[in-house]
This record gives C-alpha cells, sequence and structure tokens, in this order.
C-alpha cells in the first residue's frame, strides 16, 4: 500500500520542524539492515538520524535529549492521524539526515499490523527537481521530493530514500510508526 498525502501540515509547522531538525545535534548510531542481537549495533551501513520515541513490549522510550521536540512530534502524529481518519496508537518517532551522495538502501521500518509515515522535509527553498526521491518497492514507484509530503505505507514494504544531486542540501525525514488500536 502506498498514499501520499500533501498539505497535512500547515506550512508554518513543516518549517518549524524543519528549522529544529537542522539545528539539533545529529549522530551517526542508526544502524539500516540490522543482523545483529540484541542491540541491533551492525547491519548494512550507518546513517545519520535521532530516535525520539519508542514504545518497547511493556515501555516508553523517549529521548530527553530533545523532550520539548519529542512532545511536538507526538502532537504532529495526532494530526496524522486525523487526516488519514484512523484511530493508532504511536510506536515510534525517529528521523533520518541525508546529503548529496548518501543514497539509502532498501529496508523495513515496521510489522504486517503497523503503518508507517515519512514526513519528507528539507532545508532551503526548492525551485526545481534536485532528486531526493522516495523510492517504494512493491509498487516500482517514486514519489518525488516535495516539502512537507507525507508518504504512507505498510510497515513491512520494502522502500528507501534517495539523496538530493545538489551539494549541501539537508534531505530530512521523520518517521513515524502507528498500529490501529
Amino acid at each position: 500500500m502506498l498514499k501520499i498525502h500533501d498539505d497535512v501540515f500547515d506550512k508554518e509547522w513543516i518549517d518549524y520542524l524543519s528549522n529544529q531538525l537542522i539545528t539539533q545535534p545529529w549522530y551517526c548510531d542508526n544502524v539500516a539492515n540490522k543482523i545483529s542481537w540484541p542491540n541491533g549495533t551492525k547491519g548494512s551501513h550507518l546513517l545519520l538520524g535521532n530516535l525520539y520515541y519508542k514504545v518497547k513490549k511493556t515501555e516508553i522510550i523517549q529521548n530527553t535529549r530533545y523532550k520539548n521536540f519529542t512532545e511536538d512530534l507526538i502532537k504532529s502524529f495526532s494530526g496524522i492521524a486525523e487526516r488519514v481518519k484512523s484511530t493508532m496508537k504511536l510506536l515510534e518517532i525517529s528521523s533520518n539526515l541525508q546529503f548529496k551522495g548518501m543514497d539509502g538502501t532498501l529496508h523495513k521500518d515496521g510489522t504486517k499490523n503497523q503503518r508507517v509515515f515519512i514526513l519528507m522535509l528539507c532545508n532551503e527553498y526548492l525551485t526545481k527537481d534536485i532528486g531526493g526521491k522516495f523510492y517504494h518497492k512493491p509498487t516500482n514507484t517514486y514519489v518525488k521530493f516535495h516539502h512537507g509530503r507525507l508518504v504512507e505505507q505498510n510497515g513491512l514494504d520494502l522502500h528507501k530514500g534517495l539523496s538530493f544531486n545538489k551539494p549541501h542540501v539537508a534531505r530530512m525525514s521523520i518517521k513515524f510508526v502507528g498500529e490501529n488500536v
């Protein structure tokens, strides 16, 4: 399943989220395609990314480094659930940062019972197509980058984010994982 949602959030809110992302510290500890257990520290490659919120069995992990921003992201998830007309339980919020040459690899973000929402963001006004597409393998679809666009898919859908082809432009995304209740 692949759905594209534009104009979910006000431009001011999208710009606020982008500014918060671009001015925070980023860590190269987001492991893609994890193969080790139990901490998942080994995989195909590392990405620049941050984990803000995650429900893990009986506990909720919330990154205290970004407490206020995490609360804003949780509010954003409420807006997403309202837009897609679904009552969902929030399971995870994380972000990724890519620059030219930092294409992602195919991966899954959840399970069959989960829905994933990828919010596309950037740090400057784009006047032309400079790449940054989202690739959804099950439908063999490339979704053009658009600041503030929300991509919805199933948790098991293989996908990847492609970097911009212009140097020094940050392609950021926020991933929201939810489960219908």
